[in-house]
Formats: structure tokens, C-alpha cells, sequence
């Protein structure tokens, strides 16, 4: 869905960035600091930033929680859209950041000009594989 949307925005002329959100801060984290200030600045300059499974490792850094502040905040600040993927629930994020309140801070300007979509289900990914090994099942029989 994420996907379809950056594809859609870059169609009408929008900048979008695309990032995996725990393999991107952790880099963040290893960064001098002037390459976090460039960084931070490739996150927040686009129209549209997508920040794909979010805590999909579970708990996060310091520093990458404090980027991912950083990034809500001034994208917020600036009016920038951001979607986030994850398989977490929102009400479990104060324990993947650490800190109940910064997630409540995220959160709350994440969700303020938000459209929450959930989905319910199985995996799509699991949904394929299983359809990929019925296959091959039906044709070693």
C-alpha cells in the first residue's frame, strides 16, 4: 500500500524517499555528526518520506529514537507527509522506544493530520510463499 502510494505521489512530481526504518537509523547511529546533520535533512526535505516496518526488530536505540523524533517532529514542523509501516501496535511503542513519553510525542503529531489504515489478516508474504510451495508440491506428485 505504501508503495503504491510513493509510486502514485512520484507520478504527480512529489520527491519521496523510501527508507527501511531500523536498517536506516541504525546507520544513523554509526554516523559523525556531520553526516547525521545530512542525513536527518535527506529525511525530512522530501514531500513524502516512508518509513517501512518501523520496529520490525522490536526495540530500538536511543539514537534512533531520537532521530525518529527528530524526523516526526520537523516533518511536522515543515508540513511533510509520512507514512510508517509496522507490525506493531501503536500502544506497544513507549517499549520499542524506551520511553512512553517520546513515543506519546510521536505519536501524537503522527496522528494529528493521520489516516490510520490497519489490516487484519494473514501475511501477504506468507499468503504467496505458501501458494509457491502448494505448487511445487502439486508438481512432484
Amino acid at each position: 500500500m505504501a508503495n503504491a502510494v510513493a509510486y502514485q505521489a512520484t507520478l504527480q512530481g512529489y520527491d519521496v524517499r523510501y527508507v527501511e526504518a531500523d536498517t536506516e537509523f541504525a546507520k544513523f547511529g554509526l554516523a559523525s555528526a556531520p553526516e547525521q546533520a545530512q542525513l536527518l535533512r535527506v529525511y525530512v526535505e522530501p514531500d513524502l518520506l516512508i518509513l517501512d516496518d518501523l520496529f520490525l526488530a522490536r526495540r530500538i536505540a536511543d539514537v534512533s529514537a531520537e532521530v525518529l523524533q527528530a524526523i516526526v517532529h520537523q516533518g511536522y514542523k515543515l508540513r511533510r507527509s509520512i507514512i510508517v509501516t509496522s507490525n506493531r501496535i501503536v500502544q506497544d511503542w513507549g517499549k520499542y522506544l524506551g520511553d512512553a513519553t517520546m513515543a506519546s510525542t510521536i505519536l501524537d503529531r503522527l496522528m494529528h493530520r493521520a489516516h490510520m489504515l490497519e489490516f487484519e489478516g494473514k501475511s501477504y508474504w506468507l499468503k504467496e510463499a505458501m501458494a509457491r510451495i502448494a505448487v511445487a508440491a502439486e508438481t512432484t506428485a
